[in-house]
């Protein structure tokens, strides 16, 4: 067991192999330093650190970085500009100036003369064409949100994905191709998506001869297959399993077109499980298994299929699973202070919510006798429990902590109708959901229900509040970092991305002003009874810190027992290695003082 909360700042993401593939690239985070590209071998030999710095990206994204040919590199600097690297001799040229947009998701054109990338400012995320030698851009895309763009392998094609308000990705999307003619974007057509249809993804074989994108067209978001110019589609596979998780960033790559084009490979969601699996499109619907666990930044290439692999066992690592079956890790991101002893696999817990069957994971720590639990609310709402790696879980159950992660209406990887019952019921279905999850374990005899609190962060703190205010008889105590107290001021914020994000999951104002404070945690802040901790940025885009404050100030002066602390400079989410270790601190004295005390 831990004597303290493990650092989380070490990470891998990314990986690509090069054109011929004969070298893997991959981002690395350490917490003594920022991110950089490194290259390697397959077998991870002969390993080089590119500069400069390169932007930060979760595991499970992606977005920073792309080869342009054998010997150069397109790179996101963690200074904001983009830059075309050389690897003979690590010389950087400067494509696109720092100007304060966020450039993501970064790819060199075929001929390396070009690069296509997505640039967000605070009141437009577009798709640019920019020339890598001094040579114009183009602004290629009329949506309100676009990014994730790709060259056909001819470089004379380019793909997309794109939405409008007020959808998010997840509503109504769709892809976009348009002819490309010495840099120059031409006529743009729509192949796939709509209104009610999320797509994303769209990436062309090798050989040039198909397109292929993820979309939930029947119901489950699958890969879908169709011509070069996105005709005839169908889906790879029908089962009942996702093969994407809700792009929250730009850069996801939860498939991989084979080096013959005539096979893909893609990790799909089993109850949380992930499972790396491959088709081949004579074959759709023969599924083979290739590995287990969550597998992010998907590549292949000749020597194999490069990703991301973790799992609640399995800290990130980059890892090449070759074709005669046998896997290798080239680099990893373990964090310190772990043993195999502390990690365990969760079960597969099942209830019957009152709008259809609800899942959640249940890590139970080896060797504790009846332990208390920590009900861990996702975010999103469109998040999701998986079975990836997450420090804080693998901290707590080694601390002896069962944890509970539901999945309730509105949660992504179950198909398309459970995400969308939580549609006009944000703030109600899911609150049901998890509270009869609670009275479900909460009968368990080898778990000890009466020793059990709730947290989450972002909309998972919404939900943790409003279980701790409705019921209050199921929980000894509450945390939730940057939490949404009041949904009337979310719907107000001027954050783009979420702009109009209740809009479908509560309802368009001012009709429906009612059921905002209806379903608002400060609502009902002066009835609060359990001992609460609160966590937030002061700097925080999405969830202003005053929404904290406000609730706090109205819970204490109703003599509720609070406990709040203000990080300066920390946004929606920790970004600095002390913050997280700070607020790791803080839960677990707050768990120890507040339910085992």
């Amino acid at each position: 067991m831990p004597a303290a909360p493990p650092p989380r700042f070490r990470s891998v993401a990314d990986p690509r192999w090069s054109p011929a593939g004969g070298r893997c690239g991959w981002i690395e985070e350490t917490a003594e330093g920022p991110s950089h590209l490194h290259l390697a071998r397959p077998d991870g030999s002969d390993r080089v650190r590119v500069e400069p710095a390169a932007r930060r990206t979760p595991p499970t994204w992606g977005g920073t970085w792309s080869w342009c040919g054998e010997e150069a590199v397109v790179l996101v600097a963690a200074d904001g500009r983009l830059l075309r690297v050389d690897l003979a001799d690590g010389s950087p040229s400067e494509i696109r100036p720092a100007d304060g947009a966020r450039v993501l998701a970064p790819v060199a054109s075929p001929d390396g003369r070009w690069v296509a990338c997505a640039v967000e400012t605070a009141s437009a995320q577009r798709i640019e064409v920019l020339g890598i030698a001094g040579r114009p851009s183009q602004v290629v895309s009329t949506a309100d949100f676009a990014w994730d763009p790709v060259w056909s392998p001819s470089g004379d094609a380019l793909a997309w994905h794109e939405w409008d308000h007020p959808h998010m990705p997840w509503d109504g999307s769709r892809v976009v191709v348009a002819p490309v003619r010495d840099g120059v974007v031409g006529a743009r057509s729509v192949v796939a998506g709509g209104p009610d249809e999320q797509v994303g993804q769209p990436r062309w074989s090798p050989d040039g001869m198909h397109l292929a994108w993820v979309s939930d067209a029947d119901g489950w978001l699958r890969v879908w297959i169709a011509d070069a110019q996105g005709r005839d589609a169908r889906p790879l596979a029908v089962d009942l399993h996702e093969a994407a998780e809700a792009p929250w960033g730009a850069g996801q790559r939860s498939y991989a077109w084979s080096p013959d084009s005539r096979s893909i490979v893609w990790c799909r969601n089993e109850d949380g499980f992930g499972a790396l699996v491959r088709a081949a499109l004579d074959e759709p619907d023969e599924v083979d298994p290739v590995a287990r666990a969550w597998h992010h930044g998907i590549d292949a290439g000749p020597h194999g299929v490069v990703a991301i692999r973790s799992g609640a066992r399995t800290p990130p690592r980059v890892v090449v699973h070759a074709p005669d079956g046998t896997r290798t890790e080239i680099a990893h991101g373990d964090p310190p202070g772990f043993t195999a002893d502390d990690l365990v696999e969760p079960e597969v817990l099942r209830w019957a919510g009152d709008g259809g069957p609800v899942t959640g994971l249940l890590y139970r720590p080896a060797g504790v006798e009846r332990p208390p639990v920590l009900v861990d609310c996702h975010g999103g709402p469109t998040g999701a429990a998986t079975v990836r790696w997450i420090a804080d879980v693998a901290d707590l159950v080694a601390r002896g902590w069962a944890v509970l992660r539901p999945n309730p209406r509105g949660s992504t990887g179950s198909g398309r109708a459970h995400l969308r019952a939580l549609d006009g019921r944000w703030g109600s279905a899911d609150v049901d959901d998890v509270v009869v999850g609670i009275e479900a374990m909460r009968a368990r005899p080898d778990l000890d229900g009466g020793r059990t609190a709730i947290c989450g962060g972002s909309a998972g703190g919404m939900l943790a509040l409003l279980v701790a205010l409705r019921r209050p008889d199921l929980v000894r105590a509450c945390a939730v970092s940057y939490a949404v107290t009041d949904l009337r001021d979310l719907a107000a914020v001027d954050y783009r991305f979420e702009q109009h994000y209740t809009e479908r999951l509560v309802g368009p104002l001012p009709a429906h002003e009612a059921t905002y404070l209806e379903r608002s945690p400060i609502t009902y802040a002066s009835g609060l009874r359990v001992p609460t901790l609160m966590v937030h940025g002061d700097a925080d885009p999405v969830v202003p810190i005053e929404q904290m404050r406000a609730f706090a100030d109205r819970a204490r002066a109703a003599g509720a027992p609070v406990e709040v602390h203000e990080y300066p400079g920390e946004g929606h989410g920790w970004s600095r290695p002390e913050t997280v270790a700070d607020a790791d601190a803080r839960l677990v004295g707050f768990l120890e003082r507040e339910v085992l005390g």
